[in-house]
């Protein structure tokens, strides 16, 4: 066995020292490697522990496994000569993890489809939210009486449990860590408040993790240090699962450990904590911590964690106050989701009922099962704005010069507005194969080179198969692949059926030749397209129904597709911050947008500012989607003036507004509240604005952090009085 003399990559040291060649053993030893030389410390303000890791080059995430950074292996071998041997070890000894190395894998259309913004797929390990909730609730030592169960069953799969095993051991190991450095600062410690804090920790460590945590606080402890020893990602459904230890807790103890909490998820930038919602007998599932988490999000009026709420046929008329007074903080949050329309999407892709009404949210609003499922985004994009592109370009790229679409014929043999139509949807049909294509061979690189044992332990089917997360162990295992420039690719459909096909003002050639010319020497053209006034947003059937048609076609097309962890593509529309870097990477469109402009839309409602009609008409647009088609979270951003909230009526009006929009089959809404001038004023003058939040693309996010194109995108979305 290879002897090492390094201390600063634990992980690796124990994953290659193992006694077996199994990925699942050797992740195991690694933990147990990592978790002895951690550097732990105490978080002054929250109290709770904090794991520094060091500058490991080797280490176990729920993003990328195990993959290592060889670049910084070799950096460290230049930089401790005496002990590049060891580095340079690890190095070829793990170099087929680095998941890098295998996206060779990709064509080289594949890969123009990613670099040209016209999509992407796979590429990394996307979100998840498993049940890390079991380590309060079990403890290591029930979550041990469950492997043993099935492991009896599955006597060809004891690498696999023995790898949880030993994973188990870590984090016991960690836990008694933290519990003697806590009594060691507990027995020196001056101040109350640190000694309070402290006592919290020894009070829960002296029988946690192996014993299940008793009381609300014990049980945010132990989630804590799950939390961050699996990486940070998504709390998921947090008022159903910790209710419990809520319930049988003292109100001032669990009180101050949820407002601790709420600051450790903001300094780890926690992503996806959702409350609310309905079980399969559309019973209403809010319970007092629910009002509990939406009063500690007013109080400190953080951009995260990303607070999402789930809404019903049910949901009381207290919760829908309290959550629109959070709103007017002006934290675009909570996110608002509606159990109608996404509960049956789910059931339509196979999801059972009483499972189906489990969905949380993960990363900014992919949809998860929670502890079921591995279905989160890692999957891909699709720029409808560049599908379109394809169409009058005969599938090349403006920008490269390269065949990147699809050969649809060219701009003269598409003589009718359905051989338009066919072709663009012939484009998005490809798109959709490259991306889905690459997905699914991450995901199968992923499932061939990673271990992943926390989330194996608390994501049902893991262990009653024997199978890793990432390798087909969760009982569902969805794709989503998500729409960028909706509005724009419809926009652009409406002015070409009229100005085209409908009457003949152009001829498509002519129109494919101005967008290639960016307009210039085309003016008269552009400037009908600009004031067409036919703009998806505005409740005008022309617009809205081939609009509808598009994103119902390609949300249905993407059910055709299988992914590889066992389950079907489905679509749907997060454009994270990528819209204004989509926008500048398509050309001109014949919607009036020129070749390097930002200004795309941000989610399923209008290009920003060309909803001039007001809500109710942007809704009516929205509501022509079958949203039930759409499987991956459905986002509209909405922008209202800060006085709707300032009174009763205000309030009364928008909550009207939601819950019709709801009550018609909506997915989703998410709300900024901000005024015009307060975000002109940060574009010029960020310093005084460092805490002026806004709703990006299915997040929130301080609005002066953002780059200015991004910036400009928000700006100019309709901002909407009622």
């Amino acid at each position: 066995m290879y002897r090492f003399r390094i201390k600063d990559e634990p992980f690796a040291v124990g994953y290659l020292s193992a006694e077996s060649e199994s990925k699942y053993v050797r992740t195991g030893a690694g933990y147990m490697e990592a978790v002895k030389a951690v550097s732990i410390r105490f978080d002054k303000e929250t109290g709770f522990p904090v794991l520094d890791f060091g500058d490991m080059a080797c280490n176990s995430s729920w993003s990328s496994g195990q993959s290592p950074n060889i670049g910084l292996l070799h950096r460290k071998a230049e930089q401790f000569p005496d002990l590049s041997e060891d580095y340079l070890y690890i190095a070829q000894q793990m170099k087929e993890l680095e998941l890098g190395c295998h996206w060779s894998e990709f064509t080289e259309n594949e890969w123009d489809i990613t670099v040209t913004n016209s999509g992407w797929g796979g590429t990394w390990g996307g979100h998840a939210v498993p049940e890390l909730c079991d380590f309060a609730r079990l403890g290591t030592d029930g979550i041990r009486d469950k492997i043993k169960i099935f492991s009896e069953n599955n006597l060809e799969k004891q690498d696999f449990y023995k790898g949880l095993y030993l994973t188990l051991d870590a984090i016991d190991l960690l836990g008694e860590r933290v519990l003697t450095k806590a009594r060691s600062l507990y027995a020196t410690a001056e101040n109350e408040k640190e000694k309070k804090k402290l006592k919290r920790i020894i009070n829960t460590f002296g029988k946690c993790p192996k014993s299940p945590a008793d009381t609300f606080d014990e049980a945010v402890c132990v989630y804590v240090l799950i939390f961050l020893l699996d990486g940070v990602d998504s709390p998921g459904h947090f008022d159903q699962y910790m209710y419990p230890f809520w319930e049988r807790s003292d109100p001032i103890a669990s009180r101050e450990a949820l407002e601790d909490l709420w600051i450790f998820f903001h300094q780890t930038r926690t992503w996806n904590l959702c409350i609310s919602g309905s079980d399969e007998k559309w019973k209403d599932l809010t319970n007092p911590l629910t009002y509990e988490i939406l009063d500690v999000a007013r109080k400190y009026r953080f951009q995260t964690p990303n607070l999402t709420m789930r809404c019903h046929r049910n949901t009381p008329e207290k919760l829908y106050r309290a959550a629109a007074e959070t709103i007017a903080t002006g934290i675009g949050m909570p996110a608002l989701y509606n159990d109608e329309a996404v509960c049956p999407a789910l059931e339509s892709i196979g999801i059972l009922p009483e499972h189906s009404h489990l969905y949380v949210m993960n990363g900014c609003n992919q949809i998860d099962i929670q502890g079921k499922s591995h279905m989160g985004l890692e999957d891909g994009e699709v720029n409808l704005g560049m599908a379109l592109e394809y169409v009058l370009s005969n599938g090349i790229n403006r920008k490269t010069g390269k065949l990147v679409g699809k050969r649809t014929g060219e701009p003269q043999d598409l003589l009718s507005f359905e051989d338009f139509f066919d072709a663009l949807k012939e484009q998005v049909m490809f798109l959709c194969d490259g991306v889905c294509s690459m997905a699914n061979k991450a995901q199968r690189i992923y499932a061939q080179y990673t271990a992943n044992p926390i989330r194996s332990m608390t994501i049902e089917g893991c262990i009653e198969k024997g199978l890793d997360y990432k390798c087909s162990g969760p009982l569902y295992g969805h794709g989503q692949i998500l729409w960028e420039g909706i509005a724009d690719a419809a926009d652009s459909l409406a002015n070409i059926k009229r100005y085209v096909y409908d009457e003949k003002k152009y001829t498509l050639a002519k129109v494919a030749t101005a967008m290639a010319a960016n307009y210039e020497g085309y003016e008269e053209m552009h400037r009908t397209f600009c004031n067409s006034g036919l703009n998806f947003g505005n409740d005008i059937p022309y617009v809205d129904e081939l609009c509808a048609s598009l994103v119902n076609f390609a949300n249905s097309y993407l059910r055709t597709k299988r992914t590889y962890r066992g389950g079907v593509y489905t679509g749907g529309c997060s454009p994270f911050n990528r819209a204004a870097d989509n926008g500048m990477a398509v050309g001109a469109l014949p919607n009036g947008k020129r070749a390097g402009e930002a200004m795309f839309a941000d989610s399923i409602g209008a290009t920003p500012g060309n909803d001039t009609n007001g809500p109710t008409a942007l809704l009516s647009s929205c509501l022509k989607y079958d949203h039930t088609l759409a499987g991956s979270g459905f986002i509209l951003n909405l922008k209202f003036t800060k006085e709707i909230f300032s009174d009763e009526k205000g309030i009364e009006s928008f909550i009207a507004l939601w819950r019709g929009y709801f009550s018609e089959g909506g997915q989703q809404l998410s709300v900024t509240v901000v005024s015009a001038e307060e975000l002109i004023e940060a574009m010029n003058e960020p310093h005084k604005h460092k805490n002026l939040i806004v709703r990006v693309g299915g997040y929130s996010d301080y609005f002066v952090n953002l780059p200015v194109p991004l910036q400009e995108n928000i700006v100019a979305r309709t901002r909407y009085s009622l």
